[in-house]
């Protein structure tokens, strides 16, 4: 009888349907947001050019970033872009050692006069030399990168831009001289700045014409090509690291021919354990007569000037 009980016990155990548990669904992820562009503001500190920017995007995508790419990759990818501007930059620009030229000349000419070893070599126009403006201020409209290296913080504007630019002037420096002129410069412009700890490069490719009110002064057409590499890992020696060069030529709109050639190369001292390099350009620019008329005019004829600028670079 037991036994009978048990084996009913049993068949009723395993013939009853056993009860079904669903399976959990599987946690549903939310997809992350895409980072929209944003305004943002940069300023920039140097002896020789210390500028604020305002980024202002035109649409809603998000800066590109081309991380560690080479240059030819991220000249390709700003050319591709730069046709249709997304980014709109707004920037105001002074050059302190120019303006200090300027004023040393005019409110200390004793000092200034004394600086010079002949009659064409002065040791402050050397190192002002080069800079034709003493602030100025910009619209630019194009295509902007961003570089970002994964688990390094980012130190300066790390960003190109290739596009358009407009540069407005009210005063001309001539011999670090001051003269009223009210300038526009239109030019198409490529230039970037990739700061990382161990390595920072900078760029500038440019070609654009400045038109002038003051009738003493030739409008131009220019073309100007810029680089400057400090790496903390290579030699001073070596050839193209932690090395520099800015060239720019300047031709007559009415048929003057060449007007203005710069010649400046650098070589950067690094070093790392500070963060600094020891920097120093010198070059020659050459000016033609013919790039100034009227009042203004060299009677000397034809300008040469000697470029000698020490800096510091972080």
């Amino acid at each position: 009888m037991h036994l009978r009980h048990f084996a009913l016990a049993v068949s009723f155990l395993f013939l009853s349907p056993f009860p079904v548990f669903a399976a959990d669904p599987p946690p549903t992820t939310q997809p992350l947001p895409i980072p929209r562009a944003e305004v943002e503001i940069t300023p920039e500190l140097d002896a020789y050019y210390t500028n604020i920017g305002i980024h202002i995007p035109l649409t809603n995508q998000p800066i590109s970033d081309v991380g560690e790419s080479d240059e030819l990759k991220v000249y390709s990818d700003l050319f591709r872009n730069s046709l249709t501007p997304r980014f709109l930059l707004l920037e105001a620009s002074v050059f302190p050692m120019p303006v200090l030229g300027t004023y040393l000349k005019k409110n200390n000419r004793s000092f200034y006069d004394s600086s010079g070893f002949s009659d064409d070599f002065n040791l402050i126009g050397s190192i002002t030399a080069g800079f034709q403006e003493p602030y100025s201020f910009s619209l630019f409209f194009g295509d902007v990168v961003t570089f970002v290296k994964p688990g390094e913080q980012r130190n300066g504007s790390n960003k190109g831009y290739m596009g358009y630019l407009f540069t407005f002037a009210d005063q001309h420096i001539k011999n670090n001289q001051l003269i009223n002129d009210k300038s526009l410069e239109i030019e198409w412009k490529m230039k970037g700045e990739r700061n990382f700890s161990d390595e920072k490069l900078n760029w500038s490719f440019r070609l654009g014409t400045k038109i002038h009110d003051n009738p003493d002064i030739a409008d131009v057409m220019y073309l100007g090509l810029r680089r400057s590499n400090l790496d903390f890992k290579s030699s001073a020696l070596s050839w193209l690291k932690n090395s520099s060069f800015d060239f720019r030529w300047d031709f007559g709109l009415k048929g003057a021919g060449i007007l203005r050639q710069e010649y400046i190369i650098g070589k950067k001292l690094p070093f790392k354990n500070y963060n600094m390099a020891l920097k120093l350009d010198v070059g020659m620019i050459w000016q033609n007569n013919k790039y100034y008329s009227g009042g203004l005019r060299d009677k000397e004829g034809d300008r040469f000037t000697f470029v000698f600028r020490p800096n510091l670079e972080f």
